[in-house]
């Protein structure tokens, strides 16, 4: 179970479109690539890939964003991927690169910002009479969302019932809570959920205790090996789709499932694996799959993995000296990882994350999710809900404090953002609309 702590530090972010036309002038022999092209595009950054064939003698490259020369460089290597930074949001630039007497020229739109304009209403879950409190949320749709965790209410005879909801279901009015049992031995148990992943309205994983796929008619407990997996909780889960999934828990514990069999992936520690986020990288057309573990209140370390099939690398974590909950990133482009601290890279290759310098939040910020690297938001301790559009970032603190709790659950879809946690004994759903 990820527990929001209150530690002090801040916070960044970025994102991606563009608009690209190139031409080229002159034409190269026909042993020889000579290309300059925009491979991507953020608010502030313009990524380039610049080509050189083995059969162009000159190395020399000259560099120019519209009539400033940016860099003349000798290339060693026959592909350099290059990034200007400091742009302007929603601008188009040129650019030329010149080797001996032959020039490139390409032009790239940077992404334009988006609104920090959410109204932000909340929905308390729970009577108050036990620990509620709700741990991961997915969005369907606008109208169709599934929040998981614990809620209790007194049952009949005014005592606390011992089997706690937990399911809460919106429907576009209103949050209903169901409690979804896990059967075991033939005997049905109300475990609190940990975690949910869904692929669509008939295709959702859900964990805690065991791990449970729904299929759009019912729960079908899907069997995690104690001789794999041992007792340990599951925290998160994200795949690619039903048969190429993952899930992370405490101990170190990380799974693989291909739709029929379970494999174990050894992390190499016995830190809680707390989050898991994978995407596409565009230039190896491969998933890139990043966890990170820690154990708050209990140590100051912290690991951070790479998961490759059915490995898991540790990565630098330099110069981070704090509990991490929260991963996130864009492939190639921006990652981030959250807790006592906000640190980005731009590369996976990088050694050194660097802090995030922006005073932004003196609270613990357990999980970072984002539509792309312009519409980015943080959860934590508080209440504390921060959005990053591009170019800066916005607290709504003012609209979403809570006064003994935390957030520690986030998800975004279009202009729909619900995160979830607790207040005191009551779970609680916060949403915002742009």
């Amino acid at each position: 179970m990820k527990l929001a702590q209150m530690y002090i530090f801040p916070l960044t972010l970025l994102s991606v479109l563009f608009i690209v036309s190139c031409s080229r002038t002159p034409t190269q022999p026909s042993d020889s690539t000579f290309s300059l092209t925009v491979a991507d595009a953020s608010c502030r950054e313009v990524y380039l890939q610049l080509r050189l064939g083995s059969g162009i003698t000159s190395r020399e490259v000259t560099l120019k964003r519209d009539t400033v020369v940016l860099f003349t460089r000798t290339i060693t290597g026959t592909e350099t991927a290059l990034t200007d930074t400091s742009l302007l949001p929603n601008r188009t630039y040129a650019y030329t690169a010149s080797v001996g007497g032959n020039t490139e020229h390409c032009t790239a739109t940077t992404m334009d910002t988006t609104s920090h304009s959410f109204s932000f209403t909340r929905t308390s879950l729970g009577d108050g009479t036990g620990s509620s409190t709700l741990f991961d949320v997915a969005i369907i749709n606008d109208t169709l969302a599934y929040a998981v965790g614990q809620m209790f209410i007194n049952d009949s005879t005014g005592q606390v019932d011992p089997q706690p909801y937990n399911v809460a279901i919106w429907n576009g009015k209103a949050w209903r809570i169901q409690k979804v049992p896990y059967v075991y031995q033939g005997q049905p148990f109300y475990h609190p959920i940990q975690c949910i992943y869904a692929f669509g309205t008939n295709d959702m994983w859900l964990a805690g205790n065991g791990v449970q796929h729904w299929d759009g008619q019912r729960y079908v407990e899907i069997d995690l090996p104690i001789s794999l997996w041992g007792q340990n909780q599951v925290n998160k889960i994200w795949g690619v789709n039903s048969n190429d999934l993952y899930v992370v828990g405490n101990s170190g514990s990380i799974a693989h499932y291909n739709g029929s069999t379970w494999t174990k992936i050894e992390s190499g520690t016995t830190l809680d694996v707390v989050d898991i986020y994978g995407s596409t990288n565009p230039s190896t057309g491969k998933q890139e799959i990043l966890a990170v573990a820690s154990q708050l209140g209990v140590s100051l370390d912290r690991r951070i993995f790479e998961i490759n099939q059915t490995t898991a690398t540790a990565l630098s974590d330099y110069p981070i000296t704090q509990p991490m909950s929260g991963i996130w990133f864009v492939p190639e482009r921006h990652y981030y990882v959250t807790g006592s601290g906000t640190y980005e890279k731009r590369n996976l290759s990088d050694n050194a994350w660097t802090l995030h310098s922006a005073n932004l939040t003196t609270y613990y910020t357990d999980e970072v999710r984002g539509n792309g690297l312009n519409d980015v938001m943080v959860v934590g301790a508080f209440g504390e809900i921060l959005h990053f559009n591009g170019t800066s970032w916005q607290s709504y603190r003012s609209q979403t404090a809570l006064s003994n709790g935390a957030y520690g659950g986030i998800a975004l879809k279009g202009n729909l953002v619900i995160t979830v946690g607790h207040d005191g004994p009551q779970a609680v759903i916060t949403m915002g609309r742009r």
